[in-house]
């Protein structure tokens, strides 16, 4: 072989090896099914000597919100050794220490206000009523609107004055039937007032041993508990309400205290228009019917439904109402009214999951944000 030839042989054999690599790069570099790994797995002795897997933590039935008893709850707190009712004064407590909720209060203990004259007596009607005032009958205006957020210091103001109210006012945490009619809650004036920022006397709120009794009842379930308990924070709300206005304002028995443009004056509902978008009303006869059934036949199982669910309902209704005010006035309680009171006969039903929400910590701040209050239905 001549020695051009094989030169120009071995140029064709190294071109060749270098297309195969090139070749073989190409296809390391570019092929994108990686190589399977084989299956590890554990036979059966590893597994059944394997101990078994933790059981899931069970949230917690009514998770309190995480905030500090405002001072007003403080004796209440103290009265309640077993922590029964501790996430329902919690839940009151935010609402008495979030700016969002203290414009109503704002209004009650820094407002102006006038005195107004007396409406004639008028009728009743389907749609409206109006009442015939009694002698001493005086009513008063806050001039003030409702404002829909406050500055730094009218928060500072309205939080130094609910701190002062805590110190007239006592609680009785288990004392009879409040109120002949079944009421679970009632104000009354007490003893005279300490030399304070109010006036008039200090106050006692008087709560119902109902809730006490309800709350340790075998029959009761975990969600009618949550529906209690969000009953006994709106109702000491309630009281507070009234207890402000009058310690504020020094108001008499037949003084009534109306928000501007408002046709009925009635503080506690008033507040909870504010806070909850209307009167909230539970209706419970179910309830109690199980209570009172358990163990003896009937409900034996205790107070849920059949999927699980409370007995207990409620029903949303704005306020003022024309059904509200003539339940006040067949009780005998007395309420200011001034012209028009508009009929609400049936309510929203309240969904249970919002009410339970209420005792988390879920961005409910949030809704009275975008709506101006919470939003339960």
């Amino acid at each position: 072989m001549a020695r051009g030839d094989k030169h120009t042989q071995q140029k064709r054999m190294a071109l060749l090896i270098a297309m195969l690599l090139a070749a073989a790069y190409a296809v390391d570099r570019f092929d994108p099914a990686p190589p399977k790994r084989p299956a590890r797995r554990r036979p059966k002795e590893t597994k059944a000597a394997l101990p078994p897997p933790p059981p899931i933590p069970r949230q917690p039935p009514v998770p309190a919100p995480p905030t500090t008893l405002h001072p007003i709850f403080q004796q209440l707190a103290q009265q309640d050794t077993a922590k029964l009712f501790q996430p329902a004064l919690q839940l009151a407590s935010r609402f008495l220490t979030s700016n969002c909720f203290l414009s109503y209060w704002y209004v009650v203990f820094y407002s102006p206000v006038t005195e107004l004259p007396l409406p004639t007596t008028g009728e009743s009607s389907p749609t409206t009523t109006t009442t015939t005032t009694q002698p001493g009958t005086r009513h008063f205006a806050f001039t003030a609107d409702l404002p829909t957020h406050l500055t730094r210091s009218q928060i500072a103001l309205t939080t130094l004055a609910l701190a002062d109210l805590a110190t007239c006012l006592t609680f009785d945490l288990r004392s009879p039937s409040p109120e002949r009619a079944g009421g679970r809650c009632k104000h009354l004036r007490h003893l005279p007032a300490p030399p304070r920022a109010f006036r008039g006397h200090a106050r006692c709120i008087q709560t119902s041993s109902y809730f006490h009794d309800m709350h340790n009842h075998p029959a009761v379930s975990e969600a009618d508990r949550v529906w209690l308990l969000f009953e006994l924070a709106k109702t000491l709300l309630h009281e507070v309400a009234h207890a402000a206005v009058n310690a504020a304002r020094g108001k008499g028995s037949g003084e009534h205290y109306f928000l501007r443009g408002g046709s009925v004056a009635e503080e506690g509902f008033q507040l909870e228009a504010c806070l909850l978008g209307g009167k909230v009303d539970l209706r419970r006869g179910e309830f109690h019917e199980a209570v009172a059934g358990y163990g003896g036949g009937g409900y034996g199982a205790g107070s849920e439904d059949v999927g699980g669910g409370p007995l207990i309902r409620g029903y949303l209704t704005p306020w003022p109402s024309w059904e509200a005010v003539e339940e006040y006035r067949v009780r005998g309680s007395l309420i200011g009214i001034r012209g028009p009171v508009p009929r609400h006969p049936r309510g929203r039903e309240v969904r249970f999951e919002r009410v339970r929400r209420l005792f988390t910590d879920e961005g409910w701040e949030e809704d009275v944000r975008r709506f101006g209050s919470l939003r339960l239905c």
